[in-house]
């Protein structure tokens, strides 16, 4: 019996020690816009030159990322290095269109021309909503991940403009916490947004334009 029932409550000590560890910590989440495993860079039909330009927070808390709840209580909290969840997502972004195929220009130094930016479109945005969340159970840990983004992609040439509205979301469960699934389940929630962005337009003259099948009358 003895030998039975130590190890049990050694158990459930170390159980409680990885429960309650970190609890009030900042745990750091890098976003990425692709999956470096799975993803090929494409071939861009037809050349564009994109520059993204600012990204608004249109949050309604601007402050972090997310909560994990822990199993036997207390919080931490997730956020993005340096706090600068816009600057983050652009980078993000910027990284699913070079995969994409998309040559993506800076707004600053060698891409410039007599003084302007040698540009075909100029994307820029809204982040109404991006979240993480993770709750730990006895032997799991449930993650939940949803973005919600405007964006809006102007023609340099003609001065039109394509906007479009991002939603997604992503959950998994996990048996053992590891910042890694977390980072994970919001990567591929912001992929798949960024997908919808490139599979909703298509490229005519050096235009972004909303295929036929997005347009609204």
């Amino acid at each position: 019996m003895k030998q039975t029932v130590v190890p049990w409550i050694g158990g459930v000590g170390l159980v409680t020690m990885i429960g309650c560890a970190g609890t009030g910590a900042v745990i750091p989440i890098h976003l990425h816009g692709v999956a470096p495993s799975t993803e090929k860079v494409a071939v861009q039909p037809q050349p564009v030159r994109v520059a993204i330009g600012p990204f608004e927070d249109g949050r309604r808390h601007q402050t972090g990322l997310g909560v994990r709840t822990h199993l036997w209580g207390g919080v931490s909290y997730f956020d993005v290095p340096g706090s600068k969840l816009t600057e983050a997502i652009t980078q993000a972004l910027r990284e699913h269109l070079v995969a994409k195929g998309w040559q993506v220009v800076s707004t600053e130094g060698g891409d410039q021309r007599d003084g302007k930016v040698d540009v075909d479109v100029i994307l820029t945005g809204r982040v109404e909503d991006c979240a993480v969340h993770a709750k730990s159970g006895f032997g799991f840990t449930e993650i939940t991940a949803r973005a919600r983004m405007v964006i809006q992609a102007a023609n340099t040439a003609d001065g039109s403009a394509v906007r479009m509205v991002l939603n997604g979301t992503g959950t998994e469960n996990v048996f053992w916490f590891e910042a890694e699934d977390v980072e994970a389940v919001i990567n591929g929630v912001l992929a798949d947004s960024f997908s919808r962005l490139m599979q909703d337009t298509t490229v005519d003259q050096r235009r972004l334009r909303l295929k036929a099948s997005q347009a609204i009358s």
